[in-house]
């Protein structure tokens, strides 16, 4: 099969994973209150960190004028763009890796990871997001390949847009100047992308101004001090960080870990026949997982992501390097047992005695079950959670007011034996 098939098929079987384990009832932390911007159908018209304006405003406009179901929206806002960002990887890989094999090997490795698969089954930014990272590092592996191309000036626009789905991707900056850098001979390709850049990235602050907002909300929150926190951790937060990024890796890519660590451990290979793009992939790499790792916030775990769509490229290398050495073609299987691998992870964390303690804690929204496996098929909801009146272990006040806007616009047209089972 040709490149372009093989992209198609992985973009189907992804879908349909991903729709079939998508959320039953809309799941807890920043769904409901997406869902309730959808369903409200008033674009945002401000640029923060929180707003995710591209990523809104685009689901706003499907439930705003073609009079969509805002649940359906926004579960689509993250099948798609999973599924599409799957198969983009395999184009990306393919870049560096000529048998498909390896190629199709890593890319459902990626697609079956806990952190992409988890974000592609609720409601979130980030698979949106990804699909943005992907195609600008396609864009820019292409272009250092022929800097006579138009994917130079595409990438740049590319990359200042994803700023307005989430602007942690301006950690992608270092890497975008050495991109410029490496194409610097070409003087109009370069230049033109530099310009697109700064235009579409500026226009982000005109945007703000016009709303009267200050030019610093276009990087920090007014709602949270995430940043401070972040700088003031001690040595010992910071060595934790570390394991707990080393624990998130294990977890995501499993046995496939090891290939990961071959395709470092032979980078210098890689960088004989790809110097440019080693260099580019690494900046790209290094600072997202910088980030991720020391971001002083909960759920920090979704960060990795980027980091992640580099790091397959590295496994992919890994099996190309131990492909010369042992017979390992039949690792085009081992993926179908990942699912297998965090039902077994379920199973082992709830015969140990404090793991089961903290099952019962978060069990009001859905336990261990929750924080372990991928698919949100069968999950409990907020909704229903919210109209029983049951209590958490934790502070939910923000869940419960952003259910509570959620059920009163939704009652406008549905009955609240209905909405309970949204």
């Amino acid at each position: 099969m040709n490149k372009k098939t093989i992209t198609f098929l992985l973009f189907l079987v992804f879908f349909i994973l991903y729709y079939a384990g998508s959320f039953s009832k809309i799941s807890f932390g920043d769904c409901i209150g997406f869902v309730a911007d959808a369903e409200k159908r008033q674009f945002l018209p401000d640029l923060m960190p929180l707003t995710h304006f591209l990523y809104l405003n685009t689901a706003i406009a499907f439930t705003k004028y073609l009079g969509m179901d805002s649940i359906f929206v926004m579960r689509m806002m993250s099948v798609i763009p999973g599924a599409l960002t799957v198969s983009f990887v395999y184009v990306l890989i393919r870049e560096f890796v000529q048998e498909n094999w390896i190629a199709i090997t890593s890319t459902a490795v990626f697609g079956l990871s806990f952190t992409f698969w988890r974000s592609a089954s609720t409601i979130e930014v980030y698979t949106f997001n990804a699909l943005w990272i992907i195609l600008f590092l396609i864009c820019a592996v292409k272009s250092l390949r022929n800097k006579k191309s138009f994917y130079l000036p595409v990438a740049g626009i590319l990359l200042a847009l994803s700023f307005w789905v989430h602007i942690q991707n301006i950690l992608l900056i270092p890497a975008y100047l050495a991109l410029l850098f490496f194409s610097r001979k070409e003087k109009t390709h370069a230049l033109s992308s530099a310009i697109l850049f700064v235009t579409v990235f500026g226009s982000m602050f005109l945007v703000n101004a016009l709303q009267g907002i200050e030019w610093k909300y276009v990087f920090i929150s007014r709602e949270g001090g995430w940043i401070q926190d972040t700088f003031r951790q001690s040595a010992v937060a910071l060595a934790k960080d570390v394991l707990k990024a080393l624990a998130f890796l294990i977890y995501n890519f499993n046995i496939f870990v090891i290939a990961g660590a071959v395709g470092i451990a032979g980078i210098a290979d890689f960088c004989k026949s790809s110097r440019q793009e080693v260099i580019f992939l690494s900046l790209s790499g290094i600072s997202t997982l910088g980030f991720a790792t020391f971001y002083a916030v909960t759920d920090n775990y979704v960060f990795f992501i980027p980091f992640y769509l580099i790091f397959t490229i590295l496994i992919a290398h890994g099996i190309e390097k131990i492909r010369d050495k042992f017979p390992v073609k039949n690792l085009i299987f081992l993926p179908i047992l990942i699912p297998l691998f965090y039902i077994l992870c379920l199973q082992i964390a709830l015969r140990v005695p404090q793991m089961h303690s903290f099952h019962q804690q978060k069990l009001y929204k859905g336990g261990l079950t929750y924080y372990t496996l991928p698919w949100l098929h069968n999950n409990v909801g907020c909704i229903e959670f919210t109209l029983s009146g049951n209590v958490a272990g934790e502070d939910v006040t923000h869940l419960k007011k952003s259910s509570s806007y959620f059920i009163k616009l939704r009652s406008r047209y549905q009955s609240m034996a209905e909405i309970r089972k949204l």
